[in-house]
């Protein structure tokens, strides 16, 4: 069975970084949701298209794309909070300046009460309901990709006061870089060799390396022959 490749460690607590990014999901599909909604009927009865609702539907539609992209980075590889920070940062500006002209847009709206004395009929009423669902999930959008940008800025601080990762060399590529005896020049030891204790004695390398030690070097004579010299003094 194949062996699990290592993936580098996140430096994100587990529930605070998919809490986010869950709020995040959420509040950006109920945007393009509602915004798909309203540019299309706009778009039918031929009216112009506010910029405010086209740049929701953008922001939202990027996040979505940007929480799909770091997610299968932080599965497969492992997230990086810089480049998180980054795309965050982006997402966040974005989101200020949708959430800000959508309550400056809408704001005799919201204040009002969705009732019949302010809508006149059932369809006014659910209209008036699905602009304050919008600032909702907008404002929620907004907040959540704030925090979202502040736990990356607290993540990337932390990783870089911890030094930087390096990943270790796999088993497998270890075992192919390690060179074998025979190619070092030292052959290993025969079958019936194996298992015997190790010798002190000098070994004598083979005519394959182009040189061999002589005996004699090994040869010295260290018995004590009394206080003459050859001569019987």
């Amino acid at each position: 069975m194949a062996r699990k490749e290592r993936v580098k460690p996140t430096h994100y607590p587990f529930l605070p970084f998919h809490l986010l990014r869950s709020a995040q999901l959420v509040s950006s599909l109920i945007v393009a949701s509602i915004m798909f909604y309203f540019l299309w009927h706009l778009a039918h009865d031929h009216y112009r298209l506010p910029w405010t609702f086209i740049l929701l539907l953008a922001v939202s539609l990027l996040t979505i794309l940007s929480l799909s992209t770091t997610i299968v980075l932080h599965c497969c590889c492992g997230l990086n909070p810089r480049l998180n920070v980054v795309l965050n940062g982006c997402l966040l500006l974005v989101w200020a300046v949708g959430f800000a002209l959508l309550a400056w847009w809408s704001s005799g709206t919201l204040s009002h009460v969705c009732n019949k004395a302010n809508w006149e009929d059932e369809t006014g009423i659910m209209v008036c309901r699905i602009y304050k669902a919008l600032f909702a999930f907008a404002l929620l959008g907004f907040v959540s990709t704030l925090a979202a940008a502040i736990l990356d800025v607290y993540v990337f601080r932390r990783a870089t006061s911890r030094g930087k990762y390096n990943q270790m060399q796999n088993i497998d590529e270890k075992q192919a870089f390690d060179a074998p005896d025979s190619v070092l020049g030292l052959d290993p030891p025969p079958p019936h060799q194996l298992g015997k204790p190790y010798s002190s004695q000098p070994v004598t390398r083979t005519q394959e390396t182009g040189y061999a030690v002589p005996e004699e070097q090994f040869t010295y004579d260290t018995g004590y022959h009394g206080a003459h010299d050859s001569r019987g003094l």
